[in-house]
Formats: structure tokens, sequence, C-alpha cells
């Protein structure tokens, strides 16, 4: 694939309801869309996920809309025989992973246009469907919550991940979650708590929770480890510490479980290799979510399809659940708990462009 231009259609995405965790309330979503074009007039398709500050990663969208100009300027005229020999360059050129990781995932539709095959083929994924799991946030009172489990129950969702802020009653949430006793929970306290809280650990354990997401601070390596030594059932899965395969690397004597969100990554070429580092370490890789368009979304069923993803049903919810509007065509929706993963080729997904006009908030970015 030899680049002939990129464009860049900086965008807002509006939440259908507020989604508040231990950082923030998000009520819109920036996002840009990438569109990498080719010589022989293909484009590929990808979107840039960081947030608007640095509450979640050390990486904002103002910083990944510059660094993805700048590679941009660096990959006009390059020809690259594959995405990973693009991603590989691209580990090369830039530290941030938000950044490479939207190049990165336009060059997988490329390939997989050029090639006849959907992203799950290309990748070696299985199976036309994925289970799926649903993160509700944090609620207004334990009746909201229970009030919000029992409709995700109705739904079919396999896993149901509750956000927790600091001071969330435990026990509260003991008695809600005793009345759901066959549905697999998990939490996230993104970050939020400190490692002198055991003992909110071992009531989580004692709840029959599966796994909590990043209990404590992103630097907090010793902490997460000393954590899940002294927990028997209890999975702890990074989260905020992972930001590249460095970190993986670490996090492998450390924890559990790893949430594996590729845009964080730098990419689906790291993240397929990061699944591969901890699955023979025989440790649990997942995909999670980034509250991202249909674009991302397309991404993750399809790595959520891997033999060794399989395991954790993946932080994906039914299409009409997260924006009043998106940027695709034919979203997916759930039945029977599974989303169907996209067979068509590339990313498979259609973009839909007067979506894209009606929530693009600053001018298009032309690099050719």
């Amino acid at each position: 694939m030899q680049i002939a231009a990129i464009t860049l259609y900086p965008l807002q995405l509006r939440l259908k309801s507020p989604f508040k965790t231990a950082h923030d309330v998000t009520y819109e979503r920036p996002l840009i869309l990438v569109a990498v074009t080719t010589t022989d007039g293909i484009t590929g398709f990808g979107d840039i996920q960081s947030f608007i500050d640095h509450a979640y990663a050390p990486e904002s969208q103002a910083e990944s809309l510059a660094e993805v100009q700048r590679l941009s300027h660096l990959m006009l005229g390059q020809t690259f025989d594959s995405a990973t020999t693009l991603s590989n360059w691209l580990q090369t050129q830039s530290q941030l992973s938000f950044a490479k990781a939207a190049l990165e995932m336009a060059a997988w539709d490329i390939q997989g246009k050029q090639q006849g095959q959907s992203l799950q083929q290309m990748i070696g994924g299985v199976g036309a469907t994925v289970l799926v799991g649903i993160a509700i946030g944090i609620q207004t009172d334990a009746q909201a919550t229970q009030r919000a489990i029992a409709s995700a129950v109705a739904q079919g969702y396999q896993r149901i991940k509750l956000k927790l802020a600091v001071d969330t009653d435990l026990q509260q949430l003991q008695t809600v979650l005793a009345a759901f006793p066959d549905q697999l929970f998990s939490v996230d306290a993104n970050a939020g708590w400190q490692s002198a809280m055991m003992d909110r650990l071992w009531a989580l354990e004692q709840a029959g929770v599966f796994m909590i997401e990043q209990p404590f601070a992103t630097d907090a390596w010793q902490a997460h480890q000393i954590a899940q030594q002294q927990l028997t059932q209890l999975h702890i899965s990074l989260d905020e510490s992972l930001n590249d395969l460095a970190d993986i690397t670490r996090g492998l004597a450390i924890a559990d479980a790893f949430t594996l969100k590729q845009a964080k990554l730098g990419g689906i070429w790291p993240t397929l290799q990061a699944i591969h580092q901890i699955s023979v370490v025989d440790k649990i890789p997942w995909i999670g979510g980034m509250l991202t368009s249909g674009v991302g979304r397309a991404v993750d069923l399809a790595l959520a399809s891997l033999p060794a993803t399989r395991q954790v049903p993946a932080d994906s919810s039914s299409a009409s659940r997260y924006f009043e509007r998106d940027i695709v065509l034919a979203q997916p929706e759930i039945v029977a708990g599974q989303l169907p993963v996209p067979s068509a080729l590339g990313l498979g997904v259609t973009i839909d462009w007067s979506a894209v006009a009606d929530l693009q908030v600053a001018d298009t970015i032309q690099i050719k």
C-alpha cells in the first residue's frame, strides 16, 4: 500500500445518557475519523480514541491530532507491504499510542479490502458472534444500580461491569448482587482507590465478584501485586497502567488479568502481541471498550473473537446504547448476549457520511 492522502474529520458524538466513572462524567465524546487513501484508490478508516484530557490516559485528543498530522506527512508517498509493517514503522516514529493506533487501524482496513478478507480472518478470529458484557456507570443509589442490572440481565448481557467510586457502599452492593446469583459480575475502580483499601477487595471477593479493574493508581504496580497475592478468587485486571507492550511485560508478574484496548496499546498488531504474551503465562487477556465509534467497536469485536480472548465477555454493548448518532451504517445489536463479528472486507463498516457532516466540529484536515 502506497500512501497518497490522509484526511481527518474532527467529530463530537453525544452520548444518549451520561456515563459516570471515578474519573469524571462523560456527556459528549470527541473523536477524529481518519481516512487513509492509497495510490490505487482504496481508502481505509480508523478513529482517534483518546479523550479530551489526561484523566484516563497520558495522551489527550489534541496531542493525538497533532501527532497524527506529523506522522501523516512522514507516511505520504511511502509504500508498506502490510499493516504490520506500517505498525512496526509507527513504533519507531512515535510514543503516542492513540495516534499510532488510528493510522494502523486504517491500514488493516486497506489490507482487508485489498486481499478480500475481513479483519477477523486476517487476525485469526473464530465464530460469527462473541459473548459481550455491559459497563454500567456509577448510579445515584443502590435502587438505581439494581434497576440498571435488571435491565442488563433482561437484555442477555453475559457479564455486567459496575463502575465504583472510592466511597461506594460495598455492603449495599453485596445485597444488590445477591439478587442476581447466576450473573457474572466485574467492577471497575478506574484507579480511584488507595492501596490501604484491602478490606474493600476482600468484600468484593466475598460478594462473588469475578474481577476488578485497576483498583489503584496507574503507577501502583507493587500495590496491585501484593493485593493479587492476597486474593484467592477475585482477579485484578490492569487497565490504566497499560499504555504499551512494555507495560504488558511488566504486568505479567503482577496481575491475573489484562484489559486490552487496542487504541491505548498503539494498535491491533501490538494488541495481538500482548494477547500472545499474556496467554503463554496462562493469564487472562480480554477486550475492553473505549466509548468509541462504530469504527473502533468493529475492531474490538474482531479482537474479541480470538480464541484467547473469548474466556471473558468483551466490553461491547448494542450500538443503540451509546450515541444519539454514530458514524457507521448497519450497527450491530445484542441477541442472546452476543454481538455479530463484522464479516465484510477490512474492518467491515460503512461510513455514514451524512452523520459525519452533521457531527463535525472543526474543519476537515487534508494531508496529501
